[in-house]
């Protein structure tokens, strides 16, 4: 009988601190290339299995692409929607690296961003280019907040 490997999420928190830390100190703020360019490898990697490249709504899109990152164990629940014009609010429940991203972020350092990266190189595909603003939030009862600005390419 075959049994199911999981990660345990403080072991892949840990090795995620670890290697942005390092990649950091190498590199300093062009970590923020390793961020966006693995977010483009890994939506190539999954755009077919999830019949992202058969959707005309970027906003259907992300949100398939947010109920894959619950079911994959990412993140306990997750919402992106239109909140104005051109703003996106992005809301995370307990993603597996909250802890890393803090910390990393409160060392002035680079965090993964593993879930942005790959929103963002979905709109990307739909013709946006979406940008942060300010560091996302962390909230008391687990959610992490982000906001982020679309422009038209």
């Amino acid at each position: 009988m075959s049994h199911k490997i999981c990660v345990d999420p403080d072991f892949f928190d840990l090795e995620l601190y670890a290697v942005y830390h390092i990649i950091y100190d190498y590199i300093k703020e062009e970590a923020w290339n390793v961020v966006w360019k693995a977010g483009e490898i890994v939506l190539n990697e999954i755009s077919g299995e999830l019949g992202l490249d058969k959707v005309d709504d970027p906003f259907t899109a992300l949100k398939k692409l947010a109920d894959w990152l619950k079911k994959v164990g990412y993140i306990e629940d997750i919402g992106v929607e239109k909140v104005g014009e051109d703003i996106v609010e992005y809301k995370m429940l307990r993603p597996i690296i909250e802890r890393c991203a803090k910390r990393l972020i409160k060392e002035g350092r680079v965090p993964p961003h593993i879930s942005t990266a790959l929103m963002f190189a979905l709109l990307d595909k739909y013709g946006y280019k979406a940008e942060m603003i300010g560091d996302p939030v962390f909230q008391d009862d687990g959610y992490v907040i982000e906001k982020w600005r679309l422009f038209k390419k």
